[in-house]
């Protein structure tokens, strides 16, 4: 595999984020060899084309571009489309509203050639709002995947585990090894404006089962736009609903981590006692309680509905990796 850096922009009807984002890699202080690959996800305002000409007349000699259109909707197919034309070992996925440092490449392609144990590296990153900044939203952001995602630069294996997706790098060679074991994903990311979400976290888990380190940089900053459309508790609900479907999976990947057994009656005992402990007190926050408190009392009760109703789901799952985990 050669050595170097391919940023994977993935983007669906993203024209009018791409200019600040591009704008950015352009400016990028590497000297690495460097390449974007532009991956247009079943867009319907000519994402592609827009981009292609504004790289051509705006863009710098010194980073390769190319650019694919992926028709199949769902950010993870058009990843995948993405990974497989890179020819470089250190893929870096940028979205189409990331705003990264002058230094993030190089600063990347050098913590990942200094550690070799690292599977996943992330980085932290700072809200640039279209519009006024909301009251409620530092309580929110990493609904927004806006935080630091470490206390210090280093191995965050045992900490928080996982990255957000903006601005993550992993290894091709470890996207080929799993690939070449038969793994496939249980979650997907974002079919154009849905919010199905978790594939980066699934992608984490993968990687900590085949023994590599989920690492975080200090120096790895970049900014996140944050349009009014997005700025609502509306959207807070429904990124919440997503996430808490995709940490059902993600449990399965704790539990193998963990050699965990997991019978049904564990599921029943935990349910009863979730209904012993909490029932009533849920029922009554999530009729007359605070915004926080009938969203959490929604995720009570949405636990509650897989403990009772999901057990099949969870040995399917788990069945699932350890296909893959085993087949060398």
């Amino acid at each position: 595999m050669q050595k170097g850096v391919s940023i994977i922009i993935c983007s669906y009807n993203g024209r009018n984020r791409l200019v600040e984002t591009l704008s950015h890699l352009a400016t990028q202080k590497s000297e690495c060899p460097v390449e974007i690959i532009l991956v247009d996800n079943n867009s319907s305002d000519s994402t592609k084309s827009f981009a292609d000409d504004w790289w051509k007349k705006n863009g710098t000699v010194s980073i390769q571009y190319s650019s694919f259109l992926q028709p199949i909707p769902g950010k993870s197919y058009a990843q995948e489309l993405g990974y497989s034309k890179a020819k470089y070992e250190y893929l870096l996925i940028c979205d189409d509203d990331n705003w990264l440092c002058e230094a993030y490449v190089q600063s990347a392609f050098e913590i990942m050639e200094r550690h070799q144990q690292i599977g996943a590296l992330g980085g932290w990153c700072e809200a640039e709002f279209e519009g006024e900044k909301p009251e409620w939203f530092d309580s929110y952001a990493k609904y927004f995947a806006v935080s630091k995602q470490g206390t210090e630069s280093g191995d965050i294996t045992h900490k928080k585990g996982c990255l957000y997706g903006a601005g993550m790098v992993i290894r091709k060679s470890h996207w080929l090894q799993l690939n070449d074991r038969g793994f496939s994903p249980l979650l997907t990311c974002r079919k154009g404006d849905s919010l199905s979400s978790g594939g980066d976290t699934e992608y984490c888990y993968a990687l900590r089962l085949l023994g590599y380190k989920i690492w975080y940089d200090e120096n790895l900053y970049f900014q996140h736009w944050m349009p009014e459309g997005r700025m609502s508790l509306l959207y807070i609900q429904r990124i919440r609903k997503a996430m808490s479907e995709a940490n059902f999976v993600v449990s399965v990947y704790i539990d193998e981590l963990k050699n965990k057994k997991i019978t049904q009656k564990k599921f029943y005992k935990r349910a009863y006692s979730a209904i012993k402990k909490e029932f009533v007190k849920q029922s009554f926050k999530g009729i007359f309680g605070s915004f926080e408190e009938k969203e959490l009392s929604k995720e009570y009760f949405r636990s509650l509905y897989r403990l009772l109703t999901q057990y099949d789901e969870y040995c399917e799952n788990r069945a699932t990796i350890i296909k893959w985990l085993h087949n060398k």
